[in-house]
């Protein structure tokens, strides 16, 4: 996930994340402007990524289903992808 965080900051898209546990790349990528936070609430979710018809949610099979920012953006009909 973390390089295709990095493609699309480098092609100048807001890249925003959540990560279960901060760790040394999280740092990375938020050191690189990238935001990454580490809880579920849907209030962390920036008003940039609001936008459903601008916003692209990109998810790995780590995601529970019951992740609440998950299932935020499902029902409120984002485009949602898996990585692969």
């Amino acid at each position: 996930m973390s390089a295709l965080a990095r493609y699309f900051k480098f092609i100048g898209k807001n890249v925003a994340g959540y990560d279960k546990t901060q760790t040394h790349l999280t740092d990375e990528l938020k050191a690189e402007g990238i935001s990454v936070h580490f809880d579920d609430k849907v209030e962390l979710v920036e008003l940039p990524f609001l936008n459903n018809e601008n916003t692209l949610v990109v998810i790995t099979p780590a995601v529970p289903k019951n992740h609440l920012q998950w299932r935020f953006f499902e029902q409120s009909g984002f485009e949602i992808k898996k990585r692969a």
